[in-house]
């Protein structure tokens, strides 16, 4: 009998980890009327991961080695950069690349998904076109840094106060805040 109570909890374990958990928090369509708008010589990356297999494996996402989020399965989130080439980065026990090119005004949509590997899932990361990503978002829940509430409109002079990355033309260390970030959080005169 206990080798029967051994499997059974063998078989539960096997399903949290095939399994996992979903992301939480408001869903793309209630969420996305309410994006901040992008400002002069800036361009959206937005990484997204529907759900399947291998869902307990959430890798961190680096954009030029910058830690920007983590794929969730069920969830996306965005990060707005000065137009530029960019590389964007997972690993798990290995480590996979997707190089892209931001363009002012323009959103690149980035799919995260995970293929077998030999101990845990590998990372695969696709740019898809707008056609393919849009429809495949409206469900996903918002996993990102930026705070947004379903229902709530943004205004310009919230949009003004996110921190959107280093300047153009400026780069700062990972993890440093420069003034220019928090310029913007500043009262207007």
């Amino acid at each position: 009998m206990s080798m029967f109570r051994g499997f059974r909890w063998l078989l539960l374990a096997a399903v949290v980890v095939l399994t996992g958990c979903a992301a939480t928090g408001p869903r793309y369509a209630e969420v996305e009327s309410n994006f901040p708008n992008l400002r002069p010589g800036y361009g959206r990356v937005l990484v997204y991961r529907l759900g399947g297999a291998g869902a307990a494996v959430q890798p961190e996402i680096k954009l030029n080695e910058e830690l920007i989020g983590k794929a969730q399965p069920e969830g996306f989130f965005f990060v707005d950069r000065a137009a530029g080439r960019y590389t964007l980065t997972s690993s798990t026990e290995v480590r996979t690349t997707a190089e892209l090119e931001l363009t002012e005004g323009a959103t690149v949509y980035v799919q995260f998904g995970i293929s077998l590997g030999l101990f845990v899932g590998h990372p695969r990361l696709t740019i898809q076109s707008p056609a393919t990503a849009v429809p495949q978002l409206g469900g996903l829940a918002y996993t990102g840094a930026v705070p947004l509430v379903a229902g709530q409109a943004r205004s310009r002079q919230a949009d003004a106060a996110l921190p959107s990355g280093p300047a153009p033309g400026r780069a700062s260390p990972p993890g440093q805040v420069t003034l220019d970030d928090l310029s913007g959080l500043l009262p207007a005169r």
